[in-house]
Formats: C-alpha cells, sequence, structure tokens
C-alpha cells in the first residue's frame, strides 16, 4: 500500500468512522432487542474497568508511534521504523497480558466491591482477554498512521463490527436459557472475537508490508 495524502486520509478515516458508527448503532439495536436493558446494564457496568486496564497498557503509546515513525520515514531511516514498531509491539503484548492476568484474578473482588450487581462479574470475566488485543492493535494502527496509510485502519474498523454483529445474534440466544449475566458476557465475547479478527487483518496487512528501500518484511 502506497502513502495517501491527508485530504484522503481524512476522508477514508471519515468514511470508516460512518459505516463503524452505523453498524455499531445496529449492533446496539440488536443487542437491546435480545438481552433487554438489564442485560445491557450488566454489560455497562464492567466496560469501566476495561477502558481502565487500555489505558494503562497503551501508556499513550499510539500517538507517540506515529510521532515517531513518521519522524524515521522523512528521514529514510527504516530500520528505526521497525525498531519502533517491534519495540512497542513487545512492550504492549507483556504489559497487556500482565494486567489482563492481574484483573482476572482481581475480577471477583472487583465485581463484590465496585459493581453494584453481582452478575456483572461474568461480564467483567468476559471483558479482560480484549486488554491485550486492543491494546496491540492500537500499537498497529499507529504505525499505519504513521506511515500515512489509512486503509488498514478503516478496514479493520468495520471487519470488527461486521463480525461482531453476526456472532452477537446466535451466541447470546444460545447462552439466554442459561441466565442474562451469561447472555450479557457472551455478548461481549462477541465483541473480543471481532477485535481479534480486525486485530489478525492488521498483522496480515503489516507483514506483507515491504520496507522500502530494504530487502526485509516485518517478521511477525
Amino acid at each position: 500500500m502506497t502513502k495517501q495524502s491527508l485530504f484522503k486520509g481524512t476522508m477514508i478515516l471519515t468514511v470508516a468512522g460512518f459505516i463503524t458508527k452505523v453498524l455499531g448503532f445496529a449492533n446496539g439495536i440488536v443487542l437491546a432487542n435480545v438481552i433487554g436493558p438489564e442485560g445491557v446494564g450488566l454489560i455497562m457496568m464492567a466496560m469501566p474497568v476495561t477502558g481502565l486496564l487500555i489505558t494503562l497498557t497503551t501508556l499513550g503509546l499510539p500517538i507517540a508511534i506515529s510521532k515517531l515513525v513518521a519522524e524515521a520515514e522523512i528521514k529514510g531511516n527504516y530500520r528505526r521504523v521497525k525498531k519502533i514498531l517491534v519495540v512497542s509491539l513487545v512492550t504492549t503484548s507483556l504489559l497487556g497480558f500482565i494486567l489482563m492476568i492481574v484483573a482476572i484474578f482481581g475480577a471477583k473482588a472487583l465485581s463484590s466491591h465496585f459493581l453494584t450487581d453481582q452478575r456483572a462479574y461474568y461480564s467483567l470475566l468476559a471483558v479482560i482477554p480484549i486488554v491485550p488485543i486492543v491494546a496491540v492493535s492500537s500499537v498497529i494502527k499507529g504505525y499505519f498512521r504513521g506511515k500515512q496509510i489509512m486503509t488498514p485502519i478503516a478496514l479493520s474498523q468495520a471487519i470488527e463490527q461486521v463480525v461482531r454483529i453476526g456472532l452477537i445474534f446466535f451466541l447470546v440466544q444460545w447462552l439466554l436459557p442459561y441466565g442474562i449475566e451469561y447472555a450479557a458476557a457472551g455478548a461481549i465475547l462477541c465483541g473480543i472475537i471481532g477485535e481479534g479478527f480486525s486485530l489478525l487483518y492488521l498483522f496480515s496487512v503489516l507483514n506483507g508490508q515491504n520496507i522500502k528501500n530494504s530487502n526485509y518484511t516485518i517478521p511477525l
């Protein structure tokens, strides 16, 4: 993929953002119809904890990566581009997995002391594994932003929403007889699977990117 101008890149992300919002709106309607407001409430209880963990994992790296990659690209230092990406991926992966393990073991305590409904424990437990996935994904997106290649970012967002919507109805319906708490956890699991597919797509594009003026690709 070639670099894109500021206008073209902005338009791609704008269109992708609009499509993603529309798909997210459709996803919300499907979810509300399947599990109702009670199930949606259980999901919403778990989300702030995950947001905090993702923030702690990324530590502002995506913006820094975009800046550093862009600077290295301008100077033609393509080995530095690779080094920035690899170090960032290793750092976020390790930190993400460590926080995920800590959060899993502490999920019971978190749900007991900070969540108003104990049934939200299953939603919290289901959403925690998304932390390293989103962290790694944000690093790769930062890399593509630095290289001014926006198409993979846009397509990854669409893939995540399409996979989530495609799975949510069937999985939630299957879990609903076991209880609303399990159905809510299943809905979150659909989102994690969607993020996983999105990350796999980003990795496939990243691995196929030839580093300009060099004879190697990024080994992933």
